[in-house]
């Protein structure tokens, strides 16, 4: 998309020509540059572009562009644009739009459609009933494949999917899929139940969007069947919609890696308040955990003073404990994330952890020791290597354990990575080090 010419366009008011250009760029590129303009500029743009267009746009607007053109439009042209959406998209629009807006929605929807959308908006975040759609193509196995290519043809611009087609009996109970591939390839008079396959994989509502993940790469699937405890089939969940899902999860956990608070915009489009507003609280949080490093070093004043030379070597320590327990709890969280890791695998990775750390921590302290020798005496620099190889060896431990330690608590493990960890590791550090060189020099 040449943005620079669609800019000047807007610019200079030439409605026609950019709605032109526009409609020559694909959906995705059309969302974002409205995303760029502030509200009204957005909505006049978005209004220029046809409806069927307009729906489609709307989907992959940033949740912030939605909420302001939600809120700026008129009630019949909101429902005009929701009533076109797919029904997961709809889902997704309005749960991130204030209560208000919600409620100004659902009064003008059905009875049976404002049922269902309260259905979908109380399952659990991150489940698998918050991402699925109920827009599938749904055959019987008495059908032909004639009959089931024909019903597909007439509805197919109303599912989200045509590829991937359940099998269902008159109480909706999942009893087989065919692709279309296969219907395609198969004799127009077979059956259904001739060419369908009936091993299925399958999860419920409530079952996480990182299990389904799992299941959907596992067995290479495009979509994957959601039913309730009695296997009726109430949903599917699309490849498309998985890897959203899972763009959301990544975020959230890098956030969370970096002590940031939820956000739910991108950089580029947050106020800065918002951005304020994620950052705070855990960066506070750090800053009366590090006062303890501070407390420490007073605890030790005389040594300090005793022996200036080891102020020297500190950020030396203090850093490499840290890395070294940001490495060992990166190397677990995304264990952890794929699945390699459970909870009880903690005293064996354990082992190994500590026969890695302590040549680590002796190899390191190796070198710093010969970095005191030219800094200073050889008193500081047994002292300097001496505490280089044992926090080193906390610090892992303290990378390895902490997220172990946070999924026993239901917490999120990504939480002990980067600022926590270094947080920790830097306290115990400035402790093990003046221990150690308040014990060697009997002071």
């Amino acid at each position: 998309m040449n943005k620079e010419r669609i800019m000047e366009l807007l610019e200079q008011k030439k409605l026609m020509l950019l709605k032109a250009e526009l409609l020559e760029e694909r959906t995705p590129d059309i969302a974002e540059f409205l995303d760029e303009l502030d509200p009204k500029t957005a909505l006049m743009v978005f209004r220029m572009l046809p409806k069927e267009t307009a729906v489609d746009v709307f989907a992959y607007l940033d949740s912030e562009t939605q909420k302001n053109i939600s809120q700026l439009v008129n009630e019949h042209e909101l429902k005009a644009i929701l009533d076109e959406l797919f029904f997961d998209d709809m889902i997704d629009f309005l749960e991130e739009m204030p209560a208000n807006v919600v409620k100004k929605i659902l009064q003008n929807t059905t009875e049976t459609r404002r049922s269902l959308i309260n259905q979908f908006l109380n399952y659990p975040d991150n489940s698998v009933g918050s991402i699925m759609t109920i827009e599938f193509v749904d055959l019987k196995k008495e059908m032909t494949v004639k009959a089931a290519l024909e019903k597909i043809r007439r509805i197919a611009l109303e599912k989200e999917t045509i590829y991937t087609c359940y099998v269902m009996d008159g109480e909706r109970h999942l009893e087989g899929m065919v692709s279309l591939k296969d219907l395609v390839i198969s004799d127009p008079e077979k059956k259904i139940a001739e060419i369908m396959r009936e091993d299925l994989v399958s999860v419920t509502t409530f079952d996480s969007d990182e299990e389904a993940a799992a299941l959907m790469q596992r067995y290479n699937l495009l979509a994957l069947p959601v039913v309730d405890h009695e296997n009726r089939l109430v949903g599917i969940v699309t490849f498309d919609d998985m890897m959203d899902a899972l763009e959301d999860a990544v975020t959230e956990d890098i956030h969370r890696m970096a002590t940031v608070g939820e956000l739910n915009t991108s950089v580029v489009n947050a106020k800065p308040w918002m951005l304020l507003k994620s950052r705070l609280p855990w960066l506070l949080v750090l800053v009366f955990v590090n006062i303890l490093s501070g407390a420490g070093m007073a605890f030790f004043e005389d040594t300090i003073q005793s022996i200036v030379a080891l102020v020297f070597f500190l950020p030396l320590l203090i850093d490499s404990a840290g890395n070294a327990g940001s490495q060992s709890s990166a190397l677990i969280i995304r264990s952890m994330a794929v699945g390699d890791v459970e909870l009880e695998d903690w005293a064996k990775l354990l082992r190994k952890e500590l026969a890695v750390a302590i040549p680590l921590g002796l190899l390191l302290g190796l070198a710093s020791s010969l970095i005191g020798i030219i800094r200073a005496d050889v008193g500081v620099a047994l002292v300097v290597g001496l505490s280089m190889a044992v926090v080193v060896l906390v610090g892992s431990l303290v990378g390895l354990l902490l997220p172990f330690l946070l999924k026993k608590l239901n917490l999120d493990p990504a939480t002990a990575s980067g600022p926590l960890v270094t947080s920790i590791a830097d306290i115990m550090g400035v402790m093990i080090y003046f221990s150690i060189a308040t014990w060697y020099f009997g002071l």
